[in-house]
């Protein structure tokens, strides 16, 4: 509430002191900030501003050209990278040559077994119906009709 007592004549004087210690405490705080723009050479914020985002601007190119730029491999890196490529090559030669030994493995056989059916003629009638009767498992899917128009069938005659 706004009211005052009559008796509260001296308080006056002390709202004044405090009055006085609230505005030299405004002054200095405007003072500092004062000083602390002249430490910036004087600068408008804008100008600081630019200044900032041009160092920004320039920071930010020289990351990118570091990040594109080649460097050379560690000992490490060579050493594993070696480790590596030689691994590989031990694994497909290995892979070739299993793939070579069997290869020749199965020429073999189909040659011993070209020479028996070629010196035993009886046999290799008998070898030829038992692998018909094992190939035989699949059924075949009927070919395309050969005729040119769609619903003509040609009769084949037989002789």
């Amino acid at each position: 509430s706004g009211f005052v007592s009559g008796g509260t004549i001296d308080q006056p004087v002390e709202r004044d002191d405090e009055w006085l210690k609230a505005q030299q405490d405004i002054e200095a705080n405007h003072r500092r900030k004062e000083e602390e723009a002249r430490q910036e050479g004087g600068k408008t914020l804008y100008e600081v501003l630019q200044a900032n985002k041009a160092a920004k601007q320039e920071a930010f190119e020289e990351s990118i050209r570091l990040k594109n730029q080649f460097r050379t491999l560690d000992e490490d890196e060579v050493e594993f990278l070696d480790s590596v490529m030689e691994s590989t090559r031990a694994k497909e030669e290995a892979i070739r040559k299993q793939t070579a030994d069997q290869l020749d493995l199965f020429r073999r056989q189909q040659e011993e077994a070209e020479k028996a059916a070629l010196a035993q003629p009886d046999t290799a009638e008998a070898v030829a119906e038992e692998e018909n009767w094992v190939t035989s498992g699949k059924k075949r899917k009927k070919g395309k009709d050969k005729a040119p128009i769609k619903g003509i069938k040609l009769r084949k005659t037989s002789t």
